[in-house]
């Protein structure tokens, strides 16, 4: 599994407790196109979608500028590198000042749209560890965390909110632990002194 992709994997922990929309958790699955689906989006219509994104990014990303926070600018696909910026920074996301400014700033970023969302084919075998992530996940401080459904998609419970420091603290110790398991690997261990990739 690319980086990229576990760190979505692993930020959904973290966004699914603060109800936040990073990373296009909670957005729809693309439809798959067939003979009875005229109502795709065009490649134009992509890109208008593209380009409303990458815009909203920017704002977001202003916003958070003005939190005190210099996130990098959104790449052209509208992404925002921000573990490079809290790794750089030495910053944790459990941090009181970033969760500030992404309490903030969080009317002002956006979801993923579907149309923008690249979904290859999950097979079994990333299912089952993805469904064993889950579990650690759960078993490790975050008994909310869902089960992935049958694409691999992790969706919110629908029961978001605000965490308070300890459940930032215990969202951290989480994603560190299990981590490794997304790729089939066994668990890590807690380092308080280490920040958990995501």
């Amino acid at each position: 599994m690319s980086r990229t992709s576990r760190a979505a994997l692993a930020a959904a922990g973290l966004l699914l407790l603060l109800g936040l929309s990073a990373c296009g958790s909670a957005s729809n699955e693309p439809g798959v196109a067939t003979a009875g689906s005229p109502d795709l989006p065009t490649p134009s219509a992509t890109a208008d979608v593209l380009t409303q994104y990458v815009d909203a990014q920017r704002r977001w990303v202003d916003c958070m500028r003005q939190q005190g926070h210099n996130l990098p600018d959104p790449d052209v696909k509208g992404a925002v590198d921000v573990s490079a910026y809290l790794n750089s920074k030495k910053v944790s996301k459990a941090d009181a000042g970033f969760r500030a400014a992404q309490k903030e700033c969080s009317g002002l970023k956006p979801t993923v749209p579907a149309e923008l969302e690249e979904r290859p084919a999950i097979t079994a075998e990333q299912l089952a560890n993805r469904q064993k992530y889950a579990k650690c996940m759960r078993e490790n401080g975050m008994p909310q965390f869902p089960d992935p459904d049958p694409a691999g998609e992790f969706r919110p419970s629908g029961q978001g909110g605000e965490q308070t420091e300890q459940e930032a603290l215990d969202n951290e110790k989480a994603l560190q632990i299990c981590d490794p398991v997304i790729d089939g690997k066994p668990k890590g261990t807690w380092d308080p002194n280490k920040k958990a990739q995501g």
